[in-house]
């Protein structure tokens, strides 16, 4: 659909931050189903006209409603603003923005873990297909497989993307959002931490007994296997933490030869006024995450 007949939706743009007020204005379009995927919207021109605004106001506002994912600029004769689907990338980059400064513990990493993967888990018992076992299964053997040949990257990115499988049979893309989020920062803690490859071994055996009690679509086993898994790399992590006598970590020292190894971006380009993105965890008295 293009916009050009659904103009009356926009009213001119107020003399305060007139940019902000176009971007409202397009991004309540879509939140209210008037725009969807692939909608392009009117040429340049008849959105001036539209918002009463100059042509870098106009640009300006579009520019910043594409790096928020909500819209693709293409060139060409054929180009124009096209709305998107803000993907899960972009999504989660922005919720990592609010965090920027924030100082986070393996604490609350773990906490969260703690509440919201073996509920997954138990869910994911309940509606576990063939071929979601056959992906699990392949990602154990491939572990199995780069840890018997001393490949401690690949380890960790299967590691991770097991609980990625898991997680996306919530159905739930809230849930989904928050533990990809999760994982990623699991993934940069990991990769500060280097725990090795004794620590890899007890993660695939965690992840075999999960798999068992998935197999056996058995709730109850699901929920009590993950539950002990999220616990055990939580008190090994802290263990080598304290160990290590490390008392903050930042996410800028994570290399990015390592990140695109594990198929991650890389934390973004530090920009005048923002500073890039960041993880500090502080020592601390870790919760008894051992107890049943």
């Amino acid at each position: 659909m293009s916009l050009g007949k659904n103009l009356i939706m926009f009213k001119s743009a107020k003399s305060n931050k007139i940019s902000e007020h176009i971007i409202e204005q397009i991004r309540r379009a879509i939140f209210e189903g008037k725009l969807k995927p692939g909608d392009k919207l009117s040429p340049e021109k008849e959105l001036i006209k539209t918002f009463h605004v100059s042509k870098a106001t106009l640009r300006e506002a579009l520019r910043s409603l594409e790096i928020l994912g909500f819209l693709e600029i293409r060139k060409g004769a054929s180009g124009g603003a096209f709305v998107t689907e803000v993907d899960m990338k972009t999504a989660r980059d922005s919720f990592t923005n609010f965090l920027l400064f924030k100082i986070l513990s393996l604490s609350n990493l773990s906490e969260v873990r703690l509440l919201l993967e073996p509920y997954v888990a138990e869910k994911a018992a309940l509606v576990i297909t063939e071929e979601d076992l056959k992906r699990l299964e392949k990602l154990n053997k491939e572990c199995e497989y780069v840890l018997k040949n001393n490949i401690p990257i690949e380890s960790r990115k299967n590691e991770i993307e097991y609980h990625r499988i898991i997680g996306s049979l919530s159905g739930n893309p809230i849930l989904m959002f928050i533990l990809d989020f999760v994982e990623n920062l699991l993934i940069d803690t990991k990769g500060i931490l280097q725990p090795g490859k004794e620590f890899s071994q007890k993660v695939l055996n965690a992840h075999k007994q999960i798999y068992k009690a998935l197999l056996e679509k058995d709730p109850k086993k699901a929920r009590e296997e993950m539950i002990k898994h999220v616990r055990e790399v939580a008190k090994d992590l802290m263990t080598l933490q304290r160990k290590r006598g490390i008392e903050k970590m930042d996410l800028q020292h994570v290399s990015k030869s390592e990140q695109e190894r594990l198929s991650m971006p890389p934390p973004p380009v530090t920009t005048p006024g923002r500073g890039s993105i960041r993880m500090k965890l502080r020592s601390f008295v870790p919760p008894n995450f051992s107890r049943n």
